[in-house]
């Protein structure tokens, strides 16, 4: 026999050796408690592809697209509101609006009222059948959020500041309940999320109570508003009867000072259908859940209204644009209210820059 064929051949202790380890696997595996752990791991394995598969979102047969609408943020952007209010209603052709009664607004001097803006926004889409979600309490939309009027701040204490908000809430359900188009009324906006001027000084007892007088003065239902990304969805669901969700994919932020001060841009690893499965996981029915505020303008290091294109493409360039409305209309949800329709106008008619706009229209029709 050739001397290579003679190294190549297995030593006798090798044999051995593996026989030895062929027993004991098959020892091993014969085991109950082997047998138990080895099914255990493949359970552990397999239950989130299975549970995923059955609980997967699934695009909905029809999507209600609407957008919010503020005047504030209007005239920020340097915009007439009410031509801007009137362009999105006839030449955008939304379908859904979410408005806000603003109390600084409403009632600049103490017990003194004032619903003329947000009476013509309901005339104006009442005129033009088109439903509306109702915003009314001290935190609502738009930047630094709460918007109590300053006579209120210099108030006492507590007891008496909530005495008025009571009021304000009271106020605003019986002055606007006459209009049929206001299909729901939204009750503060994310009122426990952290963010804005006034956050985390809403106390459950406090929106519980606010939600009590809406519900003594009229039967429509009540949506309370809670962050898509970071909040925790079922006792804000609990408090109303739907659940408002915000679904943002590109921001810029510091994230509550975690970063030293240093705000970074961050897309959010969130895959569309994660949505889903938070509800699911949290106990909040699907169909009870609206994404109010679904990013469609810039989120930069200033007012929209300053930022350079460079800065506003890091959060909303066109490709941003349309991939953002993929994804919602993957998640499943069967009503999208746009976010920063004001800004697309602005975008159009001051920049010379219709895509947003008219993109939009082209979903719209």
């Amino acid at each position: 026999m050739p001397t290579a064929l003679k190294k190549n051949k297995p030593t006798p202790w090798l044999k051995d050796e593996f026989n030895a380890s062929t027993k004991l696997i098959k020892r091993l595996c014969s085991m109950r408690l082997t047998q138990i752990i080895v099914g255990l791991l493949l359970l552990l394995l397999v239950t989130p592809f299975v549970v995923f598969f059955f609980i997967r979102p699934h695009q909905a047969n029809h999507i209600n697209y609407g957008v919010t609408f503020s005047n504030k943020y209007a005239q920020e952007l340097g915009l007439d509101w009410k031509e801007t209010y009137l362009a999105i209603l006839d030449d955008l052709g939304v379908k859904q609006l979410r408005l806000v009664a603003y109390w600084d607004e409403i009632e600049a001097q103490r017990d003194s009222y004032d619903f003329s803006t947000i009476k013509w926004q309901l005339d104006q889409a009442q005129q033009r059948n088109i439903p509306v979600i109702l915003i009314t309490g001290r935190k609502t939309v738009r930047y630094p959020e709460c918007f109590e009027p300053g006579w209120w701040n210099s108030l006492p204490n507590d007891d008496i500041k909530n005495a008025e908000l009571y009021e304000f809430i009271k106020e605003s359900i019986l002055q606007l309940k006459d209009y049929s188009n206001i299909t729901m009324w939204q009750v503060e906006n994310e009122p426990f999320f952290p963010f804005g001027n006034c956050a985390l000084d809403i106390k459950w007892d406090v929106l519980n109570h606010e939600i009590g007088i809406v519900r003594s003065l009229d039967s429509r239902p009540i949506l309370v508003q809670d962050s898509g990304e970071g909040g925790v969805w079922l006792p804000t669901y609990l408090a109303g009867d739907y659940l408002g969700i915000s679904m943002y994919r590109r921001i810029w932020f510091d994230f509550w000072g975690l970063l030293l001060g240093r705000s970074v841009y961050f897309q959010y690893p969130l895959a569309h259908w994660t949505y889903k499965i938070k509800a699911d996981l949290v106990g909040v029915p699907y169909k009870k859940i609206i994404v109010t505020e679904l990013q469609g303008e810039p989120w930069g290091p200033s007012s929209t209204a300053t930022l350079s294109r460079e800065e506003k493409d890091q959060t909303m360039s066109r490709e941003l644009f349309i991939d953002t409305i993929n994804y919602a209309q993957k998640s499943g949800f069967s009503d999208l209210y746009f976010w920063g329709a004001e800004w697309w106008y602005q975008e159009k008619t001051k920049l010379n820059e219709p895509f947003f706009w008219d993109t939009a229209k082209a979903l719209l029709d």
